[in-house]
This record gives C-alpha cells, structure tokens and sequence, in this order.
C-alpha cells in the first residue's frame, strides 16, 4: 500500500539527479569546450548507459550547443553555445573541486582563521525559540570589562559572510541586541516567553545606492562600475535596517583608499539617528 508514494519519492529523486548532471554538462561544455561520458562517470560515479542517456537528454534540450567530433570522440561546444541554465557564474565554477580549474591554473582561497560557533549553544538556542521560551544568559559585551546577565528572546540569525551573530530580544533592557556567539560565557535556565515587540529594523528593508568612490579618475571608476556590475556607475542593493551597519563594514567604504562609496550615505546616516542606532555590534 505505501508503494506509491515511495515511487513517486523515487521519481523526484531521479529527476533531481538527472537535473544535477544536465547541470554539469552545461557547465563542463561551457567553460571546457568539450565534454563526454568519462567526465560525468568521473564526476557521478554512473554508469556508462546513464552518461550516454544523460548527454542524449542534453542535445534534445539544448540541440544547436553541442557538436560531435568522431576523431577525438567527444563532443565540441559549438561558436554559438548558449547555455542552457542562465549565466554562468564563475565564482561557482572555481570554487567547484570537481571543476578543470585547478587542472590549468592554480587555484587558492586566502584562508581566513574560523569563527567558531559552539553547536550546543546554537542548540540551545533553536530549542528556545522551538519552544518558545526565554533564555538566560551571561554575555560579555565589548563596551564593558565584565560580562554580565540578561533575559534574551532569540529571534533571527545573520552573518556578515565571515562571523554569525544572534539578533535577539533583550527583556532586560527592553531593546534588541545583535549578540555573537563566542561571547556568550554561560546558558543558565529559561522561563515562558515573555512579550517581544516588533523587530521594525529587522523587518524593514532599506536602499544602499554604491557607485565608484569619487577620488578614483574615470577609468578606475569605469573598471570598479564593471567589477560591481554596475549600470551608468551605480548599483542599489536592499539591506535589513538592522544590517546596513554590518554591511557598510563589510565592503569597507568608510576605510582610506576604498574604492566604493555610498551615495545617500546622509539619508543613511540620518536614519541610523533616528532610529537611534550604534554602529557597534555587542
């Protein structure tokens, strides 16, 4: 009786796999020129009929991308190969292991030293706000020499790309704090959850207008509005309220020679006032 469904599980799970592998093809053809049945056995670990079916499947959807070479017994990415699933993306490409890359040129990532998150902790957490309860806590901001307690409701996670912290209720001081995580010192009970208001800077999201710093000349400008994918040497990214402190710090633009600034970078600074909002991470 619970055949059915567990074939219709199966055939999702074909489809998928086979999406993954179409993928791939695309992918090996576009930035190689070539591509043939050992490079998705090596890849997938799939049998020879698989790569053959999959690679039939590949000229159906895409017939005008591929070409058959029989004297090198592969196939050739034709002059006007268009991908079949969008843009390439070339930072997906090299950070790929399985990717030719590393095969004609060496790739490396600056290695950047880990910021850890305790994964008890984080359970802890997600258990609070499974349950709905209020944590605990003995935290030790960077403003004060002391840690001290306070009565936290966890509501969001954010990271900056490089650490995670905690956006969370702080019942105490009756504020929302961004809290890290390695600056917690101890979890210490819990109780029902008390009231937590809206967190409106989470919720509402605000325009960061960059364009290329102005000190640079106009082929600096040109090559930074290009490396941004800017269009007439602006660009607009959406960022939580609660956020835009980390991000404006992210991409450095406050810091000597950067290469970006923000153009309403006064309308920021006058909402980041009125709504009373320290640049500092607790």
């Amino acid at each position: 009786m619970n055949s059915a469904p567990d074939e219709k599980q199966g055939s999702a799970d074909l489809r998928w796999s086979q999406d993954k592998r179409l993928r791939a093809v695309d992918a090996i053809a576009f930035w190689d020129g070539r591509i043939n049945r050992s490079d998705l056995i090596r890849r997938f670990g799939i049998s020879v009929p698989q790569a053959t079916n999959d690679l039939r499947r590949y000229l159906e959807l895409a017939p005008g991308n591929l070409r058959y070479d029989p004297r090198q017994k592969t196939y050739l990415a034709v002059d006007g190969f268009q991908p079949l699933f969008g843009p390439p993306e070339a930072e997906v490409w090299l950070r790929d292991g399985d990717s030719g890359a590393g095969a004609l040129l060496p790739v490396e990532m600056t290695p950047l030293p880990p910021r850890r998150i305790d994964p008890w902790l984080l359970r802890q957490v997600l258990a609070a706000r499974r349950a709905g309860t209020v944590l605990r806590v003995l935290y030790q901001p960077m403003d004060l020499p002391d840690p001290s307690w306070r009565w936290i409701s966890p509501c969001a996670l954010a990271s900056d790309g490089l650490r995670w912290h905690l956006r969370a209720y702080n019942h105490d001081a009756a504020r929302f704090e961004d809290l890290l995580f390695p600056r917690f010192i101890q979890v210490d009970g819990n109780r029902p959850t008390g009231t937590v208001p809206p967190d409106e800077s989470w919720e509402r999201r605000i325009a960061v207008h960059l364009r290329p710093a102005s000190r640079l000349s106009p082929s600096q400008r040109a090559v930074v509005a290009a490396d941004y994918g800017m269009v007439d040497e602006a660009i607009t990214v959406n960022v939580r309220f609660a956020l835009l402190f980390l991000f404006l710090q992210r991409l450095g633009v406050d810091r000597p020679g950067a290469l970006l600034e923000v153009a309403n970078r006064v309308e920021l600074d006058d909402e980041l006032a009125r709504h009373n909002r320290t640049y500092a991470v607790n």
